[in-house]
């Protein structure tokens, strides 16, 4: 139910600071304005009305009479306001963060999808990138492109960032918000990795947030999981796109995803007792010399299976 009431004195003042302090062109806590934004519906209310004051009083003093020494101002002035206006395109993006879930499908969405195996780089509109691995599914809006949907597999993406028009990635029901940034994504049936090589992004916006800076990153093993933080070598980030596979403690289900996506195969695990990996796998060569180079730094035997292989422990029964 909708409600009609002003909002209180408290709340208009800090909206009218708010509004001041984004207009200083050395504003920089957009975070800290951000959770006062979604701590409450009347906090954007407020804000927009903050705004809103502002440009009545801009109009005000350019319509006033000037003194003869003060010039006319060029036809169609009007006093800036760029960083109050960025401050609504934040407020737009936190409301949009809230409720927001797939693409706009106002828009005419593009559904671009790479085969296992197979790398692909979108370039959008802003100067922004993103590196599809194999066996990847994303939806762009080309109205919105900073508004990327992941179905499924893995994505690097450089992000050219805009305080006033933050990058957004959705996956699933998870958000992940740009804060200026080059990160990596892996998102398959709910497990989650998340990687940031340069600058940072914010996991699930609002008030239970995680902020991951260059350096970090998240894992989720399934949808509704706890997120684990860890560190990640900010080098080694997207190590794929240069045929290289880095792990820190990894689950081999994780390194059967990875190899199924890079070398355009399916690979399967099956049985038990694998330990979690730490290294590097290389990429080059044949599936076969991968595979072959693989086998004993992961403790498995992989054996031929149709079109793709079953990884199963080293000492297990022979297949």
């Amino acid at each position: 139910m909708e409600s009609n009431a002003l909002p209180t004195p408290g709340i208009a003042e800090a909206a009218r600071l708010w509004a001041i302090r984004a207009s200083d062109p050395g504003f920089s806590d957009w975070d800290g304005f951000m959770l006062w934004l979604e701590e409450s519906p009347a906090h954007l209310a407020a804000y927009e009305t903050a705004l809103a004051e502002a440009d009545e009083a801009a109009e005000l003093l350019a319509s006033a009479p000037r003194p003869a020494w003060q010039p006319e101002p060029d036809a169609g002035y009007r006093p800036p306001r760029r960083r109050w206006l960025a401050g609504v395109a934040v407020a737009a993006a936190v409301a949009g963060v809230a409720g927001w879930g797939l693409i706009d499908r106002g828009h005419s969405p593009e559904l671009i999808a790479t085969a296992p195996g197979e790398h692909r780089t979108v370039e959008l509109a802003d100067g922004s990138r993103i590196i599809l691995n194999g066996s990847t599914r994303i939806t762009i809006d080309r109205d919105a492109p900073r508004h990327v949907e992941l179905a499924q597999g893995e994505a690097l993406f450089e992000v050219k960032h805009d305080e006033a028009n933050p990058f957004l990635v959705v996956t699933g029901n998870t958000r992940l918000l740009d804060a200026g940034t080059v990160f990596n994504v892996v998102a398959e049936g709910g497990a989650l990795d998340v990687e940031v090589a340069e600058g940072a992004v914010i996991y699930q916006p609002g008030a239970g947030q995680v902020r991951l800076d260059a350096g970090d990153g998240l894992s989720r093993a399934r949808a509704g999981a706890l997120p684990v933080l860890r560190k990640a070598a900010p080098q080694n980030v997207g190590g794929w796109r240069a045929g290289a596979l880095y792990y820190d403690r990894a689950p081999l289900d994780r390194v059967a995803q990875d190899l199924t996506r890079n070398l355009g195969r399916t690979v399967k695990i099956e049985g038990r007792g694998f330990a979690p990996y730490t290294g590097a796998l290389m990429l080059n060569g044949s599936a076969e010399d991968v595979l072959a180079r693989a086998a004993p730094l992961l403790g498995v035997r992989f054996t031929a299976q149709g079109e793709g292989w079953v990884m199963s422990p080293a000492n297990g029964p022979p297949r």
